[in-house]
């Protein structure tokens, strides 16, 4: 009895990964095709500023829903949940916020009262790029601790 409720959690857990793989990919193409509608006319108006960040905005939200959906899919495979590509999506997110809030402070430049947002801007930014500096290095650490693993595998074999 207690194998089958097993049995069945686990195939329900794994249900659920794939329903979620499969929402977070038609999300990916909503975005694609939300941005290729509403993006773009952006570039004929002559509105080339504002398009581009719209462009890196949606461009790195995709990718962020791409690399879940790829964790998702590794975990389906293997059944355990890998760090490395969770790590990549802070990355990207870190990285799409910095530059949304470049474009935002390049906005704002030359205004009237606009110090103190500037100077918290720039703080956001500095947390964001520090950040990035963090998970990189954690990728870093993720993969020199693979390949220690594998070569600490190899000399037992020996």
């Amino acid at each position: 009895m207690k194998k089958d409720a097993v049995y069945w959690a686990e195939r329900a857990e794994r249900g659920i990964y794939w329903a979620v793989g499969a929402l977070l990919i038609v999300v990916a193409v909503i975005f694609l095709v939300f941005f290729i509608i509403n993006g773009f006319p952006l570039y004929f108006k002559g509105e080339f500023a504002t398009a581009t960040i719209k462009l890196f905005d949606q461009a790195l939200l995709t990718l962020m829903i791409a690399q879940v959906v790829y964790t998702t899919v590794a975990f389906l495979k293997v059944g355990v949940l890998q760090v490395e590509p969770i790590l990549v999506v802070g990355i990207i997110a870190s990285v799409r916020r910095v530059l949304v809030m470049t474009a935002v402070v390049s906005g704002t430049a030359g205004n009237v009262g606009a110090t103190l947002n500037f100077r918290q801007n720039m703080v956001e930014i500095g947390l964001l790029s520090l950040t990035v500096l963090i998970l990189a290095i954690a990728i870093y650490l993720v993969r020199k601790s693979k390949s220690f693993l594998s070569s600490d595998e190899k000399l037992r074999e020996k």
